[in-house]
């Protein structure tokens, strides 16, 4: 279904030059006269994106914007000014737009534009599905921003409504359990019960009979009949977690009960008939463990059916200030404080860490410095004292010889840092792109250039403490 616009213009002939133009690239545009009418339609139709000019008669673009947010909280919006009234847009951007023109505008960078905001439009309803299932206690968010977790993001939603076993790989800490909740939230089993085996956690002798269950009788010590995980997941989902560490013996008899829904308990004469969907997790690398001998190709193959790779933190540091924003709201009220965010100089600390224990150890590192902390923002000397032991990159490190093998590492991370230190600028300056710059060193326009080219929303700032 094409997406619809409204396109609040009030020169007729410029209008009609849009509408043409937006029909012509396969969109489905409305075109109305003024805010108020504009406003009107909001609310009686949805939208996924409204394109408005700053200056109209009667009321103006900017009291029509906060009217029509109201009015469809869904809608990207976009406005359109003269130079003249530029300053009008950016305070248009302050409140929520997404993007602004100035007239004259190439109908090309229009849609480039236009593509993102009904991009984003899309991620943010899609993170917002997935909040909702938190809050109903049925998952977790999925946070971050950067390009490799959107992939991540987009994995779940595909996958999710469908039966398929899923595998999640990725290091220890760097999440595999969060996306496996959400696959569950957003699955048809969602309110189905949701059984999880840490496969590494019970003796290998006892891994049978967790898994399976047994019959009374089938081994000294089995007094009763005992069902297993398999049995008691019936109708919902198991997650295996940690499956690089089932044992050999045990794999034809997990892969018996992928390819045909049924198991056997220990000691049992008759199979059962199962019906649930399997998510698998590991931090080990499958394929080598196959090639090795170690994990039958088959079952591999089996549960590989929809694959989702979990970058480590270290290869997504552009999500720090997200997740340190996500962090600190569940370690305000844990801890009894009331923490608004972490100094420039500790994000570049936080930034500066090579996080070999991913996300779970920012997690842990800035609740450690939530205790430690004595005023409302974190403070460099406050993280440095929680990231006591932490590998990090050495300040001498920058004056290496820059060899070929790390020049992509090196551009990847300054980007990461500068896209960093944009959004948090953007969150103590609360949303003023002209404060911002001026804490930055750097001109408005050369932030506001820099913002497009970070792809840096109001999403990515507003909803995060000011620091």
């Amino acid at each position: 279904m094409p997406a619809r616009i409204l396109v609040i213009e009030d020169d007729a002939a410029f209008q009609a030059m849009l509408l043409e133009a937006l029909s012509s690239k396969g969109y489905d545009p409305v075109g109305v006269g003024s805010a108020e009418e504009g406003v009107a339609r909001a609310r009686a139709e949805a939208f996924d994106l409204v394109i408005t000019d700053v200056m109209l008669p009667g009321m103006d673009g900017i009291e029509g914007l906060s009217r029509i947010k109201e009015a469809s909280p869904r809608s990207e919006v976009i406005v359109m000014t003269g130079y003249s009234a530029r300053e009008k847009a950016l305070q248009a951007v302050r409140l929520g737009a997404y993007d602004f023109f100035t007239k004259p505008f190439s109908l090309a960078e229009m849609e480039v534009v236009i593509h993102r905001a009904l991009e984003r439009r899309e991620l943010v309803m899609e993170l917002s599905r997935l909040k909702s299932a938190m809050t109903a206690g049925r998952g977790p968010v999925i946070v971050g921003q950067s390009p490799v977790m959107r992939d991540v993001v987009d994995m779940v939603r595909r996958v999710a409504p469908l039966d398929s076993t899923v595998l999640i790989t990725g290091e220890s800490g760097a999440g595999k359990e969060v996306v496996a909740d959400a696959v569950q939230a957003l699955s048809l089993r969602a309110d189905a019960p949701f059984i999880k085996v840490n496969c590494a956690a019970i003796p290998e002798n006892l891994l049978e009979s967790e898994l399976f269950g047994h019959e009374k009788g089938a081994f000294t010590g089995a007094v009763a009949l005992k069902k297993g995980k398999f049995e008691l997941a019936n109708g919902g989902t198991l997650m295996l977690d940690e499956i690089g560490d089932m044992p050999l013996f045990l794999q034809p008899k997990l892969l018996r009960a992928v390819e045909q829904k049924q198991i056997e308990r220990v000691g049992g004469a008759r199979p059962i008939d199962i019906d649930i969907r399997i998510i698998a997790a590991t931090n080990q690398d499958l394929q080598t463990l196959v090639a090795e001998k170690k994990f039958r190709a088959d079952l591999y193959y089996r549960l590989s059916v929809a694959a989702i790779p979990l970058p480590p933190l270290r290869d997504r540091k552009e999500d720090l200030p997200l997740l340190v924003g996500h962090f600190l709201e569940r370690i305000n009220p844990r801890v009894g404080v009331n923490l608004r965010g972490v100094s420039r100089e500790g994000m570049q600390l936080l930034y500066a860490c090579d996080w070999p224990g991913n996300v779970r150890q920012l997690a842990n590192a800035l609740e450690r410095a939530a205790i430690l902390s004595s005023g409302d923002v974190l403070t460099a000397a406050e993280i440095s004292r929680a990231l006591d032991g932490t590998p990090r990159r050495p300040p001498e490190e920058a004056q290496a010889p820059v060899t070929a093998d790390r020049i992509g590492n090196l551009r990847q991370t300054l980007q990461d840092m500068e896209r960093g230190m944009i959004v948090a600028a953007l969150q103590k300056s609360g949303g003023s792109q002209k404060d911002a710059a001026r804490l930055l060193g750097v001109s408005p326009k050369n932030l506001w250039n820099k913002i497009q080219k970070h792809r840096i929303g109001t999403a990515d700032y507003g909803a995060l403490p000011a620091s």
